[in-house]
């Protein structure tokens, strides 16, 4: 497993006022309104710490004072919990219907790893984890097939029991995130211990998109959550890696992306990846994308490398993550083929990216007729076989 790095302790070579360029250099901050080509300073003014600290320091009262290690004293790094150093997770839309058999997928699509979305909160005023706001963490999706009743947890059991393992993902673009439905820090900490307990997770992802992008006070009550939950992880001996997924443009993370990245740094949050939504860039950022959609996506990883270039001592490609979203993408004019997917894979393969996924293996099957419209069962194509873009992104060397 490769060493997995403390941002805030490992600090940045620049003053408070200065950025470093893609070439290590540090310069003076003289566009502090660039949206998206900044690299990611220690300490400036991010613009994500607008709310105020609303529960108490859960990360210092929970192992004294660590503030010399950036709120975490781990002696170390994140203890190997068996997963590839480089690996293939494709995500699980948990809350569809009907409930995916993980189980039975490794020996259909060469894939045995994972992320199932979302956690969030079960109402915009309920501090209660749920899955999409449809069903309670502790029971978990369920499903009938030939008039019995299967359930998501019994399927990621028997993926265990053939090597394989989950990830599994807080936020995303629907519903509310438990750190805005949560009052308190330790609220929300007490929400992810009962996800990570009741499912025996090592690693877990936050996807944080649309309007809560912008919201300063989730923001921040994240990151503080997520780093008592690192010190709660240290003291139980138990391996917490942590990914956050962003959207990108072909230009790389937006000013509000970076923000989250910075406030988490900032709280001391030891962040193995970022991974990068690689998708629906929209025609002003991304024209005339047919044929370019694998062209596309790796213009933001590189971007996105020369904005994160010193964070990781290792250098980003180790901790950057690409998730397309396959066939028909929600932007009407962006369609995602087969051979975008394998430009991705021989992309990641060469620079030996963390994370490679896609949005979501529910979609990867054909459409029974044409649709202009993003489908939430079925890729968008007629004429693609189950499990296609699966078998490609599967090359991916671990």
């Amino acid at each position: 497993m490769h060493s997995l790095l403390l941002l805030l302790a490992c600090r940045f070579p620049c003053a408070d006022d200065e950025l470093l360029d893609v070439n290590g250099v540090c310069h003076a901050d003289a566009s502090p309104s660039d949206t998206g080509t900044d690299t990611l300073d220690s300490a400036g003014d991010s613009g994500a710490e607008t709310g105020a600290d609303t529960g108490p320091d859960s990360a210092d009262t929970a192992q004294g004072d660590t503030s010399d290690t950036g709120g975490l004293d781990t002696g170390g790094f994140p203890a190997d919990d068996g997963w590839p150093v480089r690996f293939l997770a494709p995500y699980v839309d948990a809350t569809a219907y009907p409930t995916v058999r993980l189980g039975q997928l490794p020996p259909l699509t060469g894939i045995d790893r994972f992320t199932l979305g979302f956690v969030v909160a079960a109402s915009p005023t309920a501090c209660d984890a749920s899955w999409g706001t449809y069903s309670s963490v502790d029971v978990g999706p369920s499903a009938w097939a030939s008039g019995a009743e299967y359930f998501l947890y019994d399927e990621i059991t028997a993926l265990r029991e053939q090597g394989g393992d989950v990830m599994v993902s807080f936020g995303g673009a629907a519903n509310t995130p438990l750190e805005a439905a949560c009052a308190t820090v330790d609220d929300v900490v007490a929400q992810y211990v009962r996800v990570i307990e009741r499912l025996d997770l090592t690693r877990i992802d936050f996807d944080v998109e649309g309007a809560w992008l912008r919201d300063g006070p989730s923001i921040t009550r994240r990151s503080q959550a997520i780093a008592a939950l690192q010190a709660w992880a240290v003291i139980e001996g138990r391996p917490l890696h942590v990914w956050y997924t962003l959207p990108v443009l072909p230009s790389g993370l937006t000013a509000e992306g970076l923000a989250v990245v910075q406030d988490a740094v900032d709280h001391g949050v030891v962040i193995d990846g970022v991974n990068l939504m690689t998708m629906d860039y929209g025609d002003g950022t991304a024209p005339n994308p047919a044929g370019q959609m694998g062209e596309y996506g790796i213009a933001a990883l590189e971007a996105t490398a020369a904005q994160l270039n010193g964070v990781w001592p290792d250098g980003p490609w180790a901790h950057l993550g690409s998730t397309p979203m396959i066939g028909q993408n929600d932007v009407q004019s962006e369609v995602f083929d087969l051979e975008d997917a394998a430009q991705t894979r021989d992309f990641a393969e060469e620079r030996g990216l963390g994370m490679l996924g896609f949005w979501s293996i529910n979609r990867d099957h054909p459409c029974p007729e044409a649709t202009p419209w993003a489908q939430s069962s079925c890729s968008g194509s007629t004429t693609l076989a189950d499990w296609a873009f699966a078998r490609v992104f599967s090359g991916l060397e671990r």
